[in-house]
Formats: structure tokens, C-alpha cells, sequence
């Protein structure tokens, strides 16, 4: 029987699309490079419908081919040739829902990596700075403004201490207020306006603004 051309054409090509499909998977000899994180099985999606393509192309192209020549009177063409080149078209069709069905999951492997990662980096940038670090540092500052209003509450009740010491003492007057001439130097106690005031240095130290203190504080952090 006569073999027919195109048929074993076909069978070249699907062989040769096989081998660079394969060949595409086996790295080229040399020093063995580092592979990347995730490796396609068999290149990427594109590539492999873009195979099947081709495959499917050229089994058309064969079965039209031999088609014609029957069609032109080419009588060495047998039926039974004819039906192989039909079956290799089938089975290249075949190959192409395959090959898009493979495709379409490596696309969804794939996606589900990307975003399997992207979840991960996220998690990774928020476990960088915890909300838990804000709540701890919360707390540190309102020990320390708790703090801050013992240490004021401690100096006032001091000052108005030293206050009372003075005033009840007869051998230490007041310092003279008169609004017309600076406040009294060094340290000592007096009324100016009618009000008890704790001189150090010219400045009335008698009482220290808890609130002013605080909300300065908080301001100028």
C-alpha cells in the first residue's frame, strides 16, 4: 500500500511539537540555575494553547490537502488514508480542548497562588505593626499622664504646705504686694490681691494648673 505523504507529515509535526513542548522542561545543560518559586508544568497557559493551535492547524491543512487530491482524481489516495488524516484532525481537535482545559486550570492554580500570596503579604505588613503595639503604647501614656498628675497633685499639696508653714509662723511677714513694682525676689509668701501666693524668684509657685500641664503635655508629644 502506498503510504500517503501528508499523513506522515502530520504524524512529523504532532512528534515535533511534542519535542519542543518537552524540550521547553529540561533545562539546557550548564550550571543549574536557580529555580523560581513556581514553575508552570508545561510553560505557561498561552504557550500551551498556542501549541495546541498550531497542532490544530496543521491537521486541518492535512485533512483539506488530501481531500483535494481526491477531489483532483488522484486515485493512489485510499480510503483508508483519508479516515487516518481524518482521525489525526479529531484527535488534534481532541488535544485542543485538552490543552484549553489544562490551561484554564493552570490559570486558576495560578490566580489561587497569587492570591494565597497576596493574603499572605498583606498579613505580613499588618504583623509588622500590630494594633496590640498601639494599645500597649496607649497604656504606657496614660500611666504616664497618671503619673504626671500624682507628681503635680504631690507638688502642689508641697507647695501649699510650705505656704501654710510661712503664713503660720509670726516671725515671717508677707512680702508687701504693690502692683506697681516687681514681685518679691528670693523665697517667701504674701497676698497679692487678696490671694495667697507662694513667692520664688519674683513667680507666684503657690499652684500648678494639673489640666494646662496635662493637655501641654499631650500637645507638644
Amino acid at each position: 500500500m502506498t503510504t500517503y505523504s501528508k499523513w506522515g507529515g502530520t504524524r512529523a509535526a504532532l512528534a515535533r511539537a511534542e519535542d519542543r513542548q518537552a524540550a521547553e522542561t529540561i533545562p539546557a545543560a550548564g550550571p543549574a540555575p536557580v529555580a523560581p518559586a513556581a514553575v508552570p508544568e508545561l510553560g505557561t497557559p498561552e504557550h500551551i494553547e498556542a501549541l495546541a493551535d498550531a497542532e490544530t492547524a496543521q491537521a486541518a491543512r492535512d485533512l483539506e490537502a488530501i481531500e483535494e487530491r481526491v477531489i483532483n482524481g488522484d486515485e493512489s489516495v485510499t480510503p483508508e488514508q483519508v479516515e487516518q488524516v481524518r482521525g489525526l484532525a479529531r484527535f488534534a481537535h481532541l488535544r485542543r480542548e485538552a490543552a484549553a482545559r489544562k490551561a484554564e486550570a493552570q490559570r486558576e492554580r495560578e490566580a489561587e497562588e497569587r492570591r494565597v500570596a497576596t493574603l499572605a503579604e498583606a498579613q505580613r505588613l499588618m504583623d509588622a505593626a500590630p494594633k496590640s503595639a498601639v494599645y500597649e503604647k496607649l497604656a504606657a501614656a496614660q500611666q504616664a499622664v497618671k503619673e504626671l498628675r500624682e507628681a503635680i497633685h504631690a507638688y502642689n499639696h508641697g507647695a501649699r504646705a510650705a505656704f501654710d508653714t510661712l503664713a503660720g509662723t509670726p516671725e515671717v511677714a508677707p512680702a508687701p504686694f504693690d502692683p506697681s513694682i516687681p514681685n518679691p525676689i528670693g523665697f517667701g509668701y504674701g497676698y497679692p490681691m487678696g490671694q495667697p501666693a507662694l513667692w520664688l524668684d519674683g513667680v507666684n509657685v503657690l499652684t500648678l494648673d494639673e489640666n494646662g500641664i496635662v493637655k501641654r503635655s499631650l500637645h507638644q508629644a
